[in-house]
């Protein structure tokens, strides 16, 4: 019966997949692209072993016991959590309603939303999004279109340009950017083969059913290359980096059987994505426990994948609004260009608060997203709520290592300082924390 299940799936399903943007040639600018730092990227087990009920209830089990050890930390700068790169139902390829989103930030803590939706020949997508306060939640109306993420000028305030997908971008034109994403949902998932995520998937549909968190970080990868790409950008210009959430409560799949033999495949959005009849429909259903044609429309199998609240916890960009400002159009928006940004994926584990700061004598001087003359007496703090991996970036390269909640790195020279921090669940390692950079440079 295994052969004849992976038969099926080989068969039935190595054709879905596709994207949400149509291709186009992105913008030809220069830029250079840095090495990636090395021993950065863990040995991952396989996919299947990833989606396995095994691994899947010891992952569930981790998270449980560091969510459990998550405590209050005072730190000298305040961070709000927000959701980028955000599609509703004035995409093409979404169906999610307002009052699923809002649900889902409530849920979550998010305060700010991002929206950028797919362009409309039939409706003005930003002037028919919500802006501004809704039910608690911050929104900023925007596009995804040719490879960035624009929010138009609003309240007096510019527009903001961040590049998305930059795996698709080698080169771009710095003038025109506030920033580039240094991590993205899609992305992340693009490298696993579809056929494989398929396969993986329904082998192992009940413990994914179980687990649908653990099975939605089953393709969290360290962003190596986006990482070095993003400290080369930071070492040679003011460039910010967030999170794409890439969200749109669309990747479900539901595949039905017909008393006429045939087996269709739909997606969140409705579309069939894959037809399949004769063999290789005998195939798929023998694969899913459907042996014998049903008399009536049946459905072997529909799952949601990516439900708002899910694909809104695995990361937030946490915004450190300046000098203790309340959220607006301003505050919101000069902390997205200047890099006062922090990313953490709470699905692996809850981030309450983070500190990363610059001190002298005692006192906060900058944090993420600032830059900080040097003077002699400066340090380097670090803390979290919860005990971790700590590794401090400098110039592109690893300079500190701890497993602590704190760190605190005296007689501190000048360089681009950036924090990240790691977990392990179920023995493999991932992010937990990646922030923007601090900069230290010469005595003025």
């Amino acid at each position: 019966m295994k052969f004849y299940t992976l038969a099926a799936l080989y068969l039935g399903f190595a054709a879905i997949g596709y994207s949400a943007e149509p291709k186009t040639s992105p913008p030809d600018a220069p830029t250079s692209q840095p090495a990636a730092i090395e021993g950065t990227e863990p040995k991952r087990l396989s996919l299947n072993q990833r989606l396995s009920s095994q691994f899947m209830e010891a992952f569930d089990a981790d998270r449980r016991a560091l969510a459990e050890r998550v405590q209050p930390i005072d730190v000298p700068y305040t961070f709000n959590r927000g959701t980028f790169h955000f599609h509703s139902r004035l995409s093409h390829d979404s169906i999610g309603t307002i009052e699923e989103i809002v649900q889902a930030a409530k849920a979550t803590g998010t305060k700010i939303i991002g929206f950028t939706e797919h362009p409309s020949r039939s409706v003005d997508v930003v002037k028919e999004n919500i802006k501004g306060w809704h039910e608690g939640i911050y929104f900023l109306a925007g596009t995804e279109s040719n490879y960035q993420l624009h929010w138009p000028g609003r309240e007096g305030e510019d527009e903001l340009r961040f590049v998305c997908h930059p795996e698709d971008v080698p080169t771009f034109d710095l003038t025109i950017y506030d920033g580039i994403e240094i991590y993205n949902t899609h992305s992340d998932v693009k490298d696993e083969p579809t056929s494989a995520v398929i396969t993986a998937m329904l082998l192992n549909l009940a413990a994914v059913k179980k687990h649908p968190e653990a099975a939605f970080c089953s393709f969290l990868d360290y962003p190596e290359d986006f990482l070095a790409r993003f400290d080369r950008l930071s070492a040679s210009t003011q460039f910010s980096g967030i999170a794409a959430n890439d969200s749109h409560q669309n990747q479900r799949l539901k595949i039905e059987a017909h008393p006429d033999g045939t087996v269709i495949a739909y997606d969140g959005a409705g579309q069939e994505v894959l037809k399949t009849e004769g063999f290789k429909a005998g195939l798929v259903m023998a694969a899913l426990g459907q042996t014998k044609r049903p008399t009536e429309k049946k459905i072997l199998a529909d799952v949601q994948l990516d439900p708002y609240e899910t694909s809104m916890r695995h990361v937030g960009t946490f915004l450190q609004l300046k000098d203790g400002q309340d959220i607006n159009e301003h505050s919101v928006r000069e902390a997205l260009r200047t890099g006062r940004v922090v990313l953490g994926f709470e699905l692996i584990a809850p981030l309450p608060a983070v500190g990363f700061w610059v001190d002298h004598a005692g006192s906060p001087v900058g944090t993420v997203g600032d830059t900080i003359a040097w003077q002699d007496g400066l340090s380097l703090q670090v803390k979290l709520p919860l005990s971790a991996e700590i590794r401090i970036i400098r110039n592109g390269q690893l300079f500190r290592e701890a497993n602590a909640d704190s760190l605190e790195i005296d007689s501190l020279p000048k360089g681009v300082y950036r924090l990240e921090a790691f977990q392990r669940l179920a023995g493999q390692r991932y992010p937990w924390v990646l922030s923007n950079p601090i900069k230290v440079t010469e005595k003025r």
